[in-house]
């Protein structure tokens, strides 16, 4: 008896036994003779639709049998949860990918399988094989008549040569790309320098004009300055690039706080934002087991790109968001990071879309507006770092970047700081429950004895009994938001409790708040919203610093140069004018020698002691500064070995800069010259 026949026997036995006699529906009788032709009409059509759906699934060994010994490949998956019914058996030997693989996931084949769906009959797509080869396919979508609407079969007729060896094949393709890469990127590079030189060839013109105009002046060379700065970050990812196709680059894995770089990074792109007249809104959540492992200038450069178009690309008036979001995996010991960049700027037409975001590589040297080159280089860190990148766009209508990266969490409470730091006990107190819970409940797992409370009166009466107990809290985590007291009166009551060792008391806010209202009010230090253990891990190393020696050096930061005597070796006459005016305004001599030689001999010449610091451009004529630094190392006289010498390059490159340290240099700064940058150079190799 076939598997039909039993089902109906099955039916029709259950319905003898539950429904003896007629049957009434409510609209009249109906027979038993009735009710067991419907049930076989069931089984009947419940036996065709299964037939049906199985059907294409069915002819596995047909479909193996017709694509064997192609590359061309045949699958059934489903759009929505991206797994497949059947997989042909030769994709382990077409794309260098297991079956198993391939059916748990089909997007590990090619990024197209995002959205499979509007690829409604052939289009031709490169996908990448496992040794880094490409190969050719024209894509068929074939969405099933039958069965769950989420199902579709696909099939990937291959195009690339067989007979051509996987290396040839790829060594061609890597050739390809490179020239197209560098036609795209010289074409982006023009773009992206003549912009901003010709503002900044305007804005001096400007600047000639007002020079009597003090508000002028100030906006101009404010406005000068960005200039400059997009100038850098063109070059910074320019180079990059090259080393990244050139060599075998390696991500750092370091430890950092992540709640610390979304603060760096929303300072700077707030501060872009505020000239263009736009507001920028930073939102986080699901982050507070900041501390990671990762890269920390890769991703800063990832998102300072990203964020960085969207100002530029964003009119007056207009809004740029970052809202990060994690879901930490407390299994793995990972947190999945997305990074959404939103903004409402001009948009994009979809084939420019399709062209940054999920074209391999760039098949024209054109580029919208200059565009291309930091979304270049961001796909390609992204990549290495294991994530995807994403882009909605209309024109008009603004554009949505999400990145997507997984980072690996790191034990942020390690006990022995907070021991070391004299951090045992602390008070949170928070008007939301809910936040002050979570905020006790990092800091417990950190090893701090943590205790939570929501009003401000509560607050005093548990300081109060805790120096009654001689088990004073170390720290007061007090946040400005409470309904039943004013956290200022909080805070004054507390410090007249003169009888108890008196704690740190941190105030979290999310404004910004002066330091004579917070010197004023008795708080040690502000700590912004949101809580990120890794703000409260640096805030209490500065604060234990600062108590244990009685001071704080960054008083100190605007005479730290006064005194001091530089030779600096420049020989770009404009460059030495310019650092000779800068030490000296911040009250240090400067004696400048035009090449290496010069330098050489002023040193030779002067008294052991004349110099503090000599300042060494590495490219000059008659005697670079490697050569200049050696030869001064060389000297038979007692300073010659002491003496700090930094060098000034316009070079990155790792190879470079370790040529200075050979040479006997101490330390390094990076051109354009900054002086807070030579300030804090000078006091680090000083201080040795």
């Amino acid at each position: 008896m076939n598997a039909g026949a039993e089902e109906r026997k099955s039916v029709k036995d259950t319905v003898v036994v539950h429904n003896t006699g007629s049957v009434d529906d409510g609209s009249g009788e109906m027979s038993m003779e009735d009710i067991y032709a419907l049930a076989e009409e069931n089984v009947r059509l419940k036996e065709e639709l299964r037939i049906r759906d199985n059907d294409i699934l069915s002819h596995d060994q047909v479909f193996d049998s017709i694509v064997a010994g192609t590359l061309h490949l045949i699958l059934v998956m489903s759009v929505s949860t991206f797994e497949a019914e059947f997989v042909t058996s030769n994709i382990e030997t077409s794309l260098g990918i297991s079956r198993a693989e391939a059916m748990k996931d089909v997007r590990c084949i090619g990024h197209i399988f995002n959205e499979i769906e509007r690829y409604n009959g052939k289009e031709e797509i490169f996908i990448h094989r496992g040794n880094g080869a490409r190969r050719q396919f024209l894509v068929y979508v074939i969405h099933l008549p039958y069965g769950r609407s989420d199902r579709v079969a696909v099939v990937l007729l291959c195009k690339s040569n067989a007979a051509r060896g996987d290396l040839e094949e790829m060594m061609i393709q890597q050739t390809q790309d490179a020239n197209r890469a560098a036609g795209y990127f010289l074409a982006s590079m023009s773009h992206d320098f003549r912009v901003p030189i010709n503002s900044i060839s305007g804005l001096v013109m400007l600047l000639m004009k007002n020079v009597g105009n003090p508000v002028k002046v100030m906006e101009y060379a404010h406005r000068i300055g960005m200039a400059c700065q997009e100038i850098l970050t063109t070059v910074d990812q320019i180079l990059d690039m090259s080393r990244i196709e050139t060599t075998e680059t390696k991500l750092a894995e370091e430890e950092f706080g992540l709640g610390l770089m979304l603060e760096e990074i929303s300072a700077i792109i707030s501060s872009l934002a505020k000239a263009q007249d736009q507001k920028y809104v930073f939102t986080a959540r699901g982050i507070e087991h900041d501390i990671v492992l990762g890269d920390k200038g890769r991703i800063m450069e990832m998102l300072r790109g990203v964020l960085s178009n969207a100002v530029k690309f964003t009119p007056p008036g207009g809004r740029v968001e970052l809202t990060v979001s994690g879901v930490p995996d407390e299994k793995d010991g990972t947190v999945a990071l997305i990074f959404e960049v939103r903004d409402t700027g001009i948009g994009m037409e979809k084939e420019h879309v399709q062209k940054y975001f999920r074209d391999d590589i760039p098949e024209t040297a054109e580029s919208e507006l200059g565009r291309g080159t930091g979304i270049w280089l961001t796909r390609r860190l992204v990549s290495m770092m294991g994530g995807s990148i994403s882009c909605q766009s209309l024109p008009g209508e603004g554009t949505i970047i999400w990145i997507r990266l997984k980072l690996r969490m790191v034990n942020s409470g390690a006990v022995d700081f907070w021991k070391k730091h004299g951090i045992h006990r602390m008070l949170v107190v928070n008007n939301n429950l809910q936040e002050a819970a979570r905020i006790r409940n990092l800091m417990e797992a950190a090893g701090v004895d943590a205790a939570s409370i929501s009003s401000g009166y509560g607050t005093v009466k548990m300081v109060e009994s805790a120096g009654v107990a001689e088990n004073e809290y170390d720290l007061i985590l007090l946040d400005e938001g409470l309904q039943d007291m004013d956290w200022r009166d909080v805070v004054t009551n507390v410090r007249r409790m003169s009888w108890i060792r008196m704690p740190h008391i941190f105030l979290m806010s999310s404004r910004h708040i002066h330091d004579e209202e917070r010197m004023g009010a008795g708080v040690s230090h502000i700590l912004s919203k949101p809580f990120y253990v890794s703000a409260l891990h640096r805030l209490v190393e500065q604060v234990c610093e600062v108590s244990g020696e009685g001071m704080d050096d960054s008083d100190d930061d605007d005479h730290s140069m006064t005194g001091l005597r530089f030779l600096a070796a420049e020989d770009n006459t404009i460059n030495a004018d310019m650092l000779k005016d800068l030490l000296e305004v911040s009250g240090a001599r400067c004696e400048i020698a035009g090449n290496g030689r010069a330098a050489l001999a002023m040193f030779s010449n002067s008294k052991p002691g004349f110099y503090d610091v000599i300042l060494m451009d590495l490219q000059m004529p008659v005697m670079d500064g490697y050569a200049a630094a050696t030869a001064i190392r060389a000297l038979d006289r007692e300073d010659a070995k002491t003496v700090p010498i930094i060098a000034m390059t316009a070079n990155t490159y790792e190879e470079d800069l370790n040529r200075t340290f050979e040479a006997g240099m101490d330390a390094h700064i990076t051109k354009p010259i900054d002086i807070r940058t030579i300030m804090n150079q000078v006091r680090r190799v000083r201080g040795k």
